[in-house]
């Protein structure tokens, strides 16, 4: 048995470390550390509700604008406020824009470049690092989808224009045209939906045509190099999925449908069913186990015996859930151009290959509701109603951030949070061991991920960026005084 660490994992959002067993060139074992300290629940407690969005979307410099959204969505629930019908659509294009453009950086800049021609002899120049024409194309592009998410955020990272209530930026003409442009030129650049069948007959024919999007061109080439290398048959996760879904729609439902798959069938999702475990968590034993609203904040246990993490082990019903893109493509029941149907052998397969197709076809569906929903804006509309702090109240929020599941859960005591909790999609994806030694879905995923040459894992790599971790999410915090933690070989051991 060969026994390797990959310390850090690079081309990911925060710090991760990864140990996997190797054996007769497969992985046979695997552990994912997550090595900074969480801890935005703890110094909530005691303030005034409406800090709470202030304080998590500075969780992390990516998923910023989703903990706000989310957030908001928890305090306005303990107060029983229903915001108007012209702030939900500004909050749908507000996450629209930021989630296509959090894709866009995901298939470029973090998965993209494990199939590269730099990387993976794969041809694909155009994905190269830093030099490809794609990849440099996407950058102009990804900037203007910045801009764009400024004219209705004020800025990026941490805008403050989603507010309590509702939204305090009103759509204007100009602001409306700013951002329809900007849009529509990265709309162009990715190419029409339709175009998806040329494309693909143009990437296995070794074509080009920029007319029917160079972006698609690009992503069709992504998803077939990951087929050739096998990608479709690696990466398996428990075959459970999770998803809170997210965007609402005028008559209350979501565009991205709320649930869980249990291998068979789509069923309702009830949130107290969600359980964060802590065995194998740097948290007392008390820190969790019970309902995740009826938790008390994380209290760090660091050195625990058998624990290796500082992320906890969400579990729903008892049991590990998958989380992300594929997941909410499978709760859509939405599978377009039957791709992972057909590269994958099942539209509800979960892979390595199957989470790329899904975030590749989940990009395209918001691209095209974003343009829908642009065009439904109406100058002046009502966009804020006045939010009263409640004396005592429970809220939960329930969303999606690109990556997956996230939740919010506040409790009000006495106007001032008595106790808040967070639930990031890497802790449901990434997170450890549970207290039956359950791993998690990234835990399972790893196991089979063939390792032909042990000095260059690059399957592994590959499998963990295609659930785009997210640590700064999932740990929240680290230590100011620079003091460096490295975790050893063993799991259950820890070396300060």
């Amino acid at each position: 048995m060969v026994k390797i660490e990959i310390d850090p994992v690079t081309r990911i959002e925060g710090h991760l470390s990864v140990t996997v067993n190797v054996e007769n060139g497969k992985v046979t074992e695997a552990y994912t550390h997550s090595t900074m300290f969480r801890g935005v629940e703890i110094f909530l407690v005691g303030r005034d509700p409406r800090d709470a969005p202030h304080f998590t979307q500075r969780v992390c410099g990516v998923c910023f604008e989703v903990h706000r959204l989310t957030s908001l969505r928890a305090i306005e629930d303990a107060a029983g406020l229903t915001i108007p019908d012209g702030a939900r659509k500004l909050r749908n294009i507000y996450q629209g824009i930021f989630h296509l453009w959090n894709h866009a950086v995901h298939l470029y800049a973090l998965a993209g470049p494990d199939y590269s021609d730099a990387v993976a002899k794969t041809g694909l120049k155009r994905l190269d690092p830093l030099a490809g024409k794609g990849y440099l194309e996407a950058v102009v592009n990804q900037r203007k989808l910045l801009q764009a998410f400024a004219v209705i955020g004020g800025k990026a990272p941490h805008p403050l224009t989603p507010v309590p209530g509702g939204f305090s930026n009103a759509p204007s003409v100009e602001k409306i045209m700013q951002m329809k442009t900007m849009i529509l030129e990265v709309s162009s650049w990715l190419g029409a939906t339709e175009n998806v069948p040329a494309i693909i007959d143009n990437v296995v024919n070794g074509k080009f045509d920029p007319e029917l999007g160079s972006g698609l061109h690009d992503i069709v080439g992504l998803l077939l190099a990951a087929k050739e290398a096998g990608a479709d048959t690696w990466g398996l996760g428990p075959g459970r999925f999770y998803a809170h879904g997210f965007y609402d729609l005028p008559d209350g439902g979501l565009f991205f449908p709320r649930g869980t798959f249990d291998g068979g069938k789509i069923n309702p999702l009830d949130e107290k069913n969600v359980v964060e475990h802590v065995t194998r968590s740097w948290y007392s034993d008390e820190s969790g186990g019970m309902y995740v609203g009826d938790a008390p904040p994380p209290e760090p246990k660091y050195g625990k015996s058998g624990a290796y993490s500082w992320a906890k082990a969400p579990r729903y019903e008892g049991k590990s859930m998958e989380v992300g893109p594929l997941a909410r493509m499978i709760m859509k029941e939405s599978d377009p151009f039957d791709l992972r149907k057909a590269l994958t052998g099942g539209s509800t397969k979960s892979s390595t290959l199957g989470r790329l197709i899904a975030r590749a076809q989940e990009a395209l569906l918001i691209r095209d509701a974003l343009v829908t929903w642009l065009d439904e804006l109406v100058p002046g509309e009502k966009v804020y109603t006045n939010y009263e702090i409640p004396d005592s109240g429970f809220g939960v929020g329930l969303w999606e951030a690109t990556r997956g599941s996230i939740g919010h859960w506040v409790n009000v005591k006495n106007k001032k949070i008595d106790r808040y909790q967070i639930i990031t999609p890497t802790a449901w994806n990434l997170g450890p061991r549970d207290n039956k030694g359950q791993p998690s879905p990234m835990e399972q995923a790893l196991v089979g991920v063939p390792v032909p040459d042990i000095k260059n894992p690059i399957n592994v790599l590959r499998t963990i960026r295609s659930f785009d971790p997210c640590l700064a999410c999932t740990v929240h915090i680290q230590t100011p005084h620079g003091k460096k933690y490295t975790i050893s070989t063993s799991p259950a051991e820890v070396v300060r």
